[in-house]
């Protein structure tokens, strides 16, 4: 019955393919002992090789250790080679400042991709089933999560597989009951510090007993209907942000101009390409951002994660969070070249007496020999040419709307101690005449 299950499930979703390597994760419990043997009994059908891996988290003392020796005895049994690490995951935890349990996932899916990336491996094949869906989805409920957490957890993810996300526990009980298979149990299964552990010995039974007996049932095929709408949107969504998306920006009023399902997908996409991934996040997270997007230029949100969401003269930003640009100064002779790390440009300084329009700066030196090149300070002043009286740097930024994460690294260049040119504008006491000096900023994959 259950072999009949993955087959349909593996084919339905195209899960395997012929000449596949799978790494299966078991933990010794029954959902993965499960997994293992019945991928072991099919793999000749499927033509593909296993490998199982094993995580000792370092949490449980002797019971994580009868847990390895388990899942290396079964492995065995069925002539399959496990790979196992041993991990101090509470120590990650407290050094990253995460939870353990996330800690524990970070480490485990680290692991299975370095055994990928060593053995050649295809897929990853994890024991997450119905009963797990189910509790996942009520979970993501309850802690308002978008329409993509109500859809469940995928078949399959990048190269990540789950063969058995079709069979209840009770089913998987019952295989390994049939097949005389032993498994062993995580006590900490049973504690109800954990929101997952609560939602599947308490809220779980009280719903069945009282409200709907195959409430696993009806919200995974619920969860399945949700998903096929999710990947339309979805779709529609991705259209949206190749279209409006120009690196880590968008524009509020095309934002605006898009249906709100819509609008939030490509939010939560912008935070995807920041983060360099993206787990689900409550709805208020996204909601928090579409406010920032009525609110003027220079508002701001810390978001988590090191990410950073503002507006910019029109547009709404979301970029982590860069250091704040180390102030710089250097000085060079009137003919020289040089390197600038801090704002990543090589300058190139000569002497002329023809001033081009090539997107140097042209000054007159007023027979200076040496030049200053720095970052701005508080209360720069200069005197912009074509411009009347004087004007604080800060406030020439904010005029000419200069991005506020990159005013850091415009160069001043200076002369005689006065400033003589910020970026490319000239101060008009250093104009250039006659004879004078060409400064040229390039990047060093640039040719002059």
């Amino acid at each position: 019955m259950i072999l009949n299950l993955i087959r349909k499930t593996i084919d339905r979703h195209s899960l395997i393919e012929k000449g596949d390597s799978v790494l299966v994760a078991l933990s010794g419990g029954a959902d993965s002992v499960c997994l293992t043997h019945a991928l072991s009994s099919v793999k000749d059908e499927l033509g593909i090789k296993l490998h199982t891996a094993h995580v000792n988290h370092g949490i449980r003392g002797a019971e994580a250790k009868r847990d390895e020796e388990f899942a290396k005895r079964f492995s065995s049994s069925l002539g399959i080679e496990c790979h196992v690490l041993h991990a101090d995951i509470p120590a990650i935890a407290k050094e990253k400042g995460i939870s353990d349990e996330t800690a524990g996932r970070e480490i485990r899916y680290d692991y299975f991709k370095k055994l990928c990336e060593t053995f050649g491996i295809d897929k990853i094949a994890t024991a997450h089933n119905k009963n797990d869906n189910a509790e996942t989805l009520l979970m993501n409920f309850m802690r308002g999560s978008s329409v993509n957490g109500l859809s469940g957890i995928p078949h399959k993810r990048d190269n990540i597989i789950r063969p058995i996300l079709d069979i209840s526990r009770a089913e998987i009980e019952k295989y390994c009951a049939e097949n005389n298979l032993e498994y062993v149990t995580d006590s900490t299964n049973n504690e109800l510090l954990y929101t997952r552990n609560k939602i599947r010995h308490i809220l779980m039974p009280l719903i069945e007993k009282e409200f709907n007996a195959s409430f696993i049932n009806t919200v995974t095929d619920n969860a399945a209907l949700i998903f096929d709408d999710s990947a339309y949107i979805e779709k529609k969504a991705f259209e949206a942000y190749s279209e409006l998306v120009s690196g880590q920006k968008v524009s509020v009023s095309g934002l605006e101009s898009l249906a709100p399902s819509l609008r939030r997908r490509v939010i939560r996409e912008m935070i995807k390409h920041a983060r360099n991934g993206l787990e689900d996040i409550p709805s208020f997270y996204v909601d928090d951002i579409l406010s920032l997007a009525t609110k003027n230029s220079g508002a701001s949100i810390n978001l988590s994660d090191g990410i950073v969401a503002r507006t910019e003269y029109g547009s709404l930003i979301i970029e982590k969070k860069s250091d704040a640009s180390n102030p710089f100064e250097y000085e060079f002779d009137i003919i020289s070249e040089g390197y600038i790390p801090e704002i990543s440009k090589k300058i190139i300084i000569a002497e002329t007496d023809v001033r081009k329009n090539d997107g140097a700066v042209y000054l007159d030196t007023a027979g200076a020999k040496k030049i200053t090149v720095r970052s701005r300070r508080e209360g720069d002043i200069f005197y912009p040419s074509g411009m009347t009286g004087s004007k604080k740097i800060k406030e020439y930024f904010i005029n000419e709307k200069i991005p506020r994460n990159r005013r850091a690294t415009v160069p001043i260049i200076e002369i005689n101690g006065d400033i003589a040119a910020v970026g490319g504008r000239v101060d008009r006491r250093f104009l250039f005449k006659n004879k004078g000096i060409r400064i040229k900023f390039i990047s060093m994959e640039e040719s002059d």
